[in-house]
């Protein structure tokens, strides 16, 4: 499903940070991999019985193919997260532009998949660069809740899951990453973070089914 140009105001525009109110359901989504935490994410997961989307770096693809088609043939969903990690807020349109190609076409070598979701690094974003990814049938993803497992006393295990337990709501996006930094605390985390969001009612769920898109395979 191809993102649409918008015309926001706010300072970091998404076309999505969050899906339905009325659905009691919370999408869990990872920034940053592949690396090596994602086959134990995949693991627990697939324990708990979960799904997720998996905003994936263009640079790290090559070699971890196996790892991101395993992620979808486990009902898991992939999106783009640039090539290189850069503020694409900050760079020249046509830099930008180039990422999101390079990371979109590495994605589609690797499992067939052609994503049409993107998450900007550091949750950076723009008016130019929500329409730039559109113009590439990227809908631009942010998120309404965060575990904040990337900083000082945000790696501790338990206040991770505090944060992604105690914020939810009706059809929040959660943000995780699986790469990056030591994600440890995160991976102790992550199934009493699934089975505290069960706990109060919410389902866990991949982007696509919280925003009802249609994604296409090839």
């Amino acid at each position: 499903m191809p993102g649409r140009p918008v015309a926001l105001g706010a300072r970091r525009p998404f076309e999505r940070d969050h899906g339905p109110r009325w659905r009691p359901q919370v999408a869990l989504t990872f920034d940053d991999g592949p690396g090596p935490l994602t086959p134990a994410v995949l693991d627990v997961l697939a324990e708990q019985g979960a799904t997720a989307t998996f905003f994936v770096r263009g640079s790290q693809v090559n070699g971890q193919e196996e790892v991101l088609r395993r992620a979808l043939d486990e009902g898991h969903l992939l999106g783009n997260h640039s090539w290189s990690h850069p503020d694409l807020a900050r760079v020249p349109g046509a830099e930008a532009a180039e990422e999101l190609r390079r990371t979109t076409e590495a994605i589609r070598d690797a499992t067939g998949l052609h994503t049409c979701l993107f998450r900007p690094p550091f949750g950076s974003s723009s008016r130019e660069l929500v329409n730039l990814a559109a113009a590439q049938g990227l809908m631009t993803i942010g998120w309404d809740i965060s575990t904040r497992d990337w900083e000082g006393a945000g790696s501790d295990q338990d206040e991770i899951l505090d944060r992604a337990v105690r914020g939810a709501r009706r059809g929040s996006i959660l943000l995780m990453h699986d790469g990056g930094e030591e994600r440890t605390a995160l991976l102790a985390a992550l199934p009493g973070i699934v089975g505290g969001l069960r706990a109060r009612g919410f389902s866990t769920v991949a982007l696509d089914g919280l925003l009802s898109l249609r994604i296409d395979r090839e």
